[in-house]
Parts: structure tokens; sequence; C-alpha cells
């Protein structure tokens, strides 16, 4: 039996935005099997509730989901089961947009966008579910605009100005189709964002051809992106998984989509956002996260330095997941600040401090209890970018919101990708833009795009890294590139055996000032590497921290 709207939803009745007390904190209990236009309806009421109330709704899909109810102490008012919460939403939210899953399911990112923007809640007319009244009814609107292009474009005439930002998400499109430019909808679309889609009311497109040249698809949203509704370099949410070559998606960092070049990624396809950007007010100021204090080292050239980074932190589904299982790990190697842990440097997304400031907070409080462990920008410092390849005039901005991140989250470096052929202009031209005296960047970590090729071949073997001076006396350091994505092929540098990693570091020059990049797409785990070598490395190799790797590069005089 369905649940009366105030038992399931309390906030809903108060009319009112403000965050809810814990005691009107509801937990939605749904299946991830559950059929996909049921679970993009409650994902679409969750939005909805968290826009109305922040922190009302918090869905619990799977074992992260009630893990972080446990880490932040989150207990809730009420538990509910996802059939019961989706009757009580569409009592509150009354008015619904109908449309057919199956037959529209390419437009799913423009009716999606519709209903956010008009706070309706999306229901399929397979699902049963009956509304108030229909605000939209896609089968009849969208009848004549039946593909991606005319939808998007009609959304984006009727309804983009009542939208916040942009996001992509894929309906369901093969990620792997022998031919990119005419994936077949061979998935179903997942929910991930959706909710956060509602409560922000973004607009949601996902055009295959959205960067290819010479298609109708990319002047569209040329256009989308340039019609001055959202500021610039525009932070895309989602992400953009069309066109996989050779094993990459060409246009994942969207820098290098429009010839504008003005966008990057904000790498957030997971759920429950809507939940934690309202709960609580951001993070905004320095100080209110703090890092461990750097470790007090002196320079020795007769030793070797090198910092060990995880990457992927720009991911927020990493640090929803993957992430906090390796530092769960982590706090059980190093209970105390006492134990003998080696440093170790976490990537971690600027966009918690809004996104999830709780979870910011929860792995900025975890960092204490080790002592151990500090934080970086990731790729590439404010978005997930190519900053070389952004126009002249949003570089500045670029530079200007990655120092304003840095400074809240008290870090001095940056993982910075650019695409291959852009070293030069990153090395000459952008990166000295961070080394003002002023500036909160202080080193710079880089990778390159494609990561196995060369990026600095002009650079002597011995250099292991290059301080770049800027007009008024800042510095920045500028380190060499060094990637580890595995542990099983001692053929392959970037997927080396511990043994062989500890004794390539231990080969290098002493007084080398280095760093490793760690990500696990090619099995790469915590335990299998960083905890592995740091047991073998030779006696003059010390390990460090990612900011005390630039003061040591800084204060070594090469």
């Amino acid at each position: 039996m369905a649940l009366a709207l105030c038992a399931l939803v309390a906030p809903a009745c108060a009319e009112k935005d403000e965050p809810s007390p814990a005691s009107q904190r509801t937990v939605v209990q749904i299946d991830p099997q559950a059929p996909p236009p049921f679970q993009l309806a409650v994902q679409a009421c969750a939005g909805l509730h968290n826009r109305k109330a922040g922190g009302s709704v918090y869905l619990q899909t799977d074992a992260h989901d009630e893990a972080w109810l446990t880490e932040l102490s989150l207990a809730p008012g009420a538990t509910v089961s996802a059939a019961d919460f989706l009757t009580a939403c569409v009592a509150a939210f009354p008015t619904c947009v109908r449309y057919e899953y199956k037959a529209q399911q390419a437009l799913l990112p423009n009716i999606l966008t519709v209903a956010a923007a008009l706070g309706a809640v999306p229901l399929d007319s397979g699902l049963g579910v009956t509304c108030g009244s229909v605000a939209f009814d896609a089968t009849q609107v969208l009848k004549d605009k039946d593909t991606p292009y005319l939808a998007t474009k009609y959304v984006f005439d009727n309804y983009v100005a009542q939208t916040t930002g942009l996001a992509m998400l894929n309906p369901g499109y093969d990620q792997h189709p022998s031919d990119p430019a005419h994936p077949a909808m061979t998935a179903e679309m997942g929910p991930a964002l959706v909710d956060f889609v509602f409560s922000q009311r973004l607009f949601v497109v996902f055009l295959v051809n959205g960067c290819s040249d010479g298609n109708p698809e990319k002047e569209l949203l040329s256009s989308i992106v340039n019609a001055g509704h959202w500021p610039t370099p525009l932070g895309v949410y989602g992400y953009n998984n069309s066109w996989n070559i050779a094993g990459g998606d060409l246009y994942e960092a969207q820098t290098r989509c429009l010839a504008s070049r003005n966008m990057g990624a904000i790498a957030s396809e997971t759920g429950n956002l809507s939940f934690f950007s309202t709960r609580r007010a951001p993070i905004t100021a320095p100080n209110e996260v703090t890092q461990n204090a750097l470790e007090p080292i002196a320079y020795d050239p007769t030793k070797t330095y090198a910092a060990f980074v995880v990457g992927d932190g720009d991911n927020v589904q990493y640090m929803m997941n993957a992430r906090h299982d390796w530092f769960r790990q982590r706090l059980a190697d190093c209970p105390t600040p006492d134990a003998a842990c080696p440093p170790l440097t976490w990537t971690i997304s600027p966009h918690l401090t809004r996104l999830a400031p709780d979870l910011l907070d929860w792995y900025y409080r975890q960092s204490h209890q080790t002592g151990k462990d500090y934080f970086t920008l990731p790729p590439s410092g404010h978005l997930y970018a190519y900053p070389s390849s952004l126009a002249e005039q949003e570089q500045g901005r670029f530079v200007a919101a990655t120092e304003d991140d840095a400074r809240i989250l008290g870090v001095a470096g940056t993982v910075h990708w650019d695409w291959n052929g852009t070293w030069h202009d990153a090395e000459d031209h952008f990166l000295p833009k961070y080394a003002h005296a002023e500036g909160a960047i202080r080193g710079v970590f880089p990778v390159n795009v494609p990561y196995p090729l060369a990026t600095f071949p002009w650079w002597p073997t011995e250099r292991f890294f290059e301080v770049l001076t800027g007009t008024n006396g800042g510095k920045v350091v500028l380190f060499r590139p060094r990637e580890w994505r595995g542990v099983n092929d001692d053929t392959n540098a970037f997927f080396l055996s511990p043994a062989k990693m500890a004794e390539e570091l231990g080969g290098y020059p002493k007084g080398t000032v280095t760093w490793v990049y760690m990500t696990s797409d090619g099995g790469l785990n915590l335990e299998n590497s960083f905890a592995a070598v740091a047991k073998i490395l030779p006696a003059h190799v010390q390990l460090v921290s990612a900011d005390t790797a630039t003061k040591l590069a800084l204060a070594s005089g090469q």
C-alpha cells in the first residue's frame, strides 16, 4: 500500500526551499535492475524533492550508497520503497511529461531537459502511472522532431532560458561501434546524474556527431554553447563517450570539440548529487578543509625523491565509490599518524566543494587520521580539459578558477593533461600563466593524451623537471610525466611490476625529484602497486607528497 505523501517525503508538504532536518530525510531503496523508465522517474523525483527541500531524498541503489549513509552519519527519518516513493512523488508534483521510452530513446536527453525545466515528472507511457496534468506530451510534440538534431534544436529554442548549465548523457548508444558516426542503440539509458539534472535544471544533450566537422549537429552544439546562456569555459556535466577511437573517447575532455574551444568536462555520472549538493552549504573559503602539514624535509642531493599520485580524482563517480574503497584500505594500512607509512597524494575534484561538500570533508578528515595522505588538483585543474587547446580568451579564466580551487583545497599543485602536439604551447605559453608571485599553483604534474606518446622529446634525458619563471619572478615546477597503469608487463614502461618500478626509481641520478601518476585502467590498485613498491625501494629513494616534491625541486637549484 502506498504511504501518504507527508509520511514519505515530509519536506514536500512544507513548500519551502531550504535544507531539511534529519528527521525529514527519506532514503529510497531502488533495485538497480528495475526497468529504466521507472529508474528515470524515481531519479527525477529525487531531484525535484531536493530542489524543493535540500537534502530531503537519498537514493540507495548499491553498497556504496549504503556506505556513505554510515560514513557521514546520515540516519534517515524514513526508509521507503521506490514504488511507494514514486506514487507519493506524482502527488507532490502532479504535472508530468509523457513519452515512450523505446520509441523515443534517442530523444531522452531532450525529454529530460523539458521535464527538468518544467519541474515535471517524466513518465513513460508503459509505466502505468497517472499524473494530475500533462505539461508536455513528447509523443505528440516531438512526433515530427524525431531525431536528436531536430529534438535538441526544438528544446533549445523553447526551454534553454529555464536551464542553468549543460550536461551530456548517453541514452544508450553503442560505445564501441564499428562506425562511430552511426552507432546503434544497444544499451539502456543509465540513471546516473538524472537526479542532479532535475535539481539544477540542466540542459541535457547527446549529439553523437556534435564534434564532427561539417555535420549539422556540430553547428547546433556550437550555437547552444555559444549562445551566452552559461559562462565559459563551460563545465559540461556527465560524460561524452561518443567517438571511441582505439579504446579512448575522443571528445571526453570536450575542449577540442568545437572551434570556440571553450568547454571542459566535469566527469560526474553518478547518483545522489542532488542530495549532497543541496544538503549543506558549499565549501567556498580556504581552511574549511585543511591539508596535513607537509613533511619537514630539507633537500639532500644524495637522495632521490618521488611523489606517488593517485589519479582519476576528477571523476566524481570514482570519488563516490572506487576511491572510497582505496582510502579505506589506506586507513587500514595507516591507522594513525605514528604508523610507518609513506606519504601518498590523491587527486580530488574541486567540484566536490559544491557537488558533495560532505564527501570532500570526509576525505580530508580521513587524511588527518593517517597524517600521511595529501591532495592535489586533478587533470587539468578546474576542469577536465586540455588547457593549451582552450581559446586564448578562455585561458586566463581557467587559470584564475584553478587558482581559486587550489586555495580552497589548500593545495599547491595540479595534474595537467594536454593533447599531444600542444606541449610546446603548454611549456612556453599556458603554464607560465601560473608562474606569478601571488599564484597558488607551484607544481604542475603533466600527462600526455594519448598517454603512450612522448611529451617533452626535446628535454634531455637527465631532466626530470623544469622551473618556469613568470614576469614578476613567480616560479612553477613543470615535472616530466611518468605513469603507472598496471603491474603485469615488465616490457611496457606503463605496466611494470613493483620490483621493476623500484629498480627504475633507484637507478635515477641521485638528487632527482620526480613523480609517478597511478591510474587503475590497467589493473593497478593501491596494494599491488604503491604499497608493494614502498617496501622494496632502495634506501636512498624517499617517498614524499606532491607539494613537497615541488618544494624540493625548487630547493635543488637545478
